[in-house]
């Protein structure tokens, strides 16, 4: 019990930056005598620094693994279940590309899993899913340049773009903020929009990776028309009306049991 608290204690610092003891006792529902002593055990491991009336991370890096913690443990068994019936799309000798969505990390889980993969070649724009298919021999990672988002361990910018484009890439799997027939794909940040329009001019065959919460949130700005993807692989939460509209689209959907 103490070990879990503590594990949230660090989730919620994470996300806020620095929080009181009386913020955290409420939060938690426990008394503040309870907070300062795990406050007080996680000051010693190092995990955090004390402040004046409550806590912080000790370090930036520390707080954007948590962060990234926190947004991989949403919906994490869909996601798995998305992810794995993601991995049976792809072949030998494939060229993939996949995003630094939490979504497409269970795709690479799943892919680390495929023994009878031979030679697949992984384009990965996440530091993340980087480092999940670090030590499989059967998959070779290909790093494109840019600049790293802090927030989500996202590979950016012009650099990214221009790699791609001397590229030929025969399937990506992206995530999505919101999805919609009417909307399309949208995503909250303009460098991550920016990214999946030049990731979907260039690949030969675009799969979308969504939870059935997804269809129910719409991003500040679109990357995708639902005409230019040929798949959504999502779960069975997902609104009936939305799938039916997909497939009216000529979208292949795809429920993840």
């Amino acid at each position: 019990m103490t070990q879990m608290r503590q594990q949230k204690i660090l989730e919620l610092l994470a996300s806020k930056g620095s929080m009181t003891v009386a913020e955290l006792s409420q939060q938690l529902d426990v008394t503040e005598v309870t907070i300062r002593a795990d406050l007080n055990n996680l000051s010693r491991e190092g995990k955090i620094a004390r402040v004046h009336g409550g806590a912080q991370l000790i370090e930036e890096r520390t707080r954007q693994e948590y962060n990234f913690q926190t947004r991989k443990s949403l919906n994490s068994q869909k996601k798995e279940k998305i992810g794995r019936l993601a991995a049976q799309l792809v072949n030998s000798l494939d060229s993939i590309l996949l995003d630094s969505s939490t979504t497409t990390l269970a795709l690479a889980r799943a892919l680390r899993k495929r023994e009878d993969l031979r030679d697949v070649t992984v384009i990965p724009t996440g530091l993340w899913t980087a480092i999940e298919l670090m030590g499989c021999q059967n998959i070779n990672v290909l790093l494109p340049g840019g600049y790293l988002r802090h927030t989500s361990g996202s590979i950016t910018g012009l650099p990214a773009t221009h790699f791609l484009g001397d590229l030929t890439v025969r399937k990506a799997f992206l995530g999505a903020l919101g999805i919609s027939a009417e909307k399309g794909l949208t995503d909250a940040h303009l460098l991550e929009v920016e990214l999946k329009e030049s990731i979907i001019s260039r690949v030969e065959e675009v799969t979308i990776l969504v939870d059935g919460s997804k269809f129910r949130q719409t991003g500040l700005s679109a990357f995708a028309d639902i005409s230019q993807i040929n798949r959504v692989i999502t779960d069975s939460t997902a609104p009936k009306s939305e799938l039916e509209k997909l497939r009216k689209a000529r979208v292949e959907v795809l429920i993840a049991k």
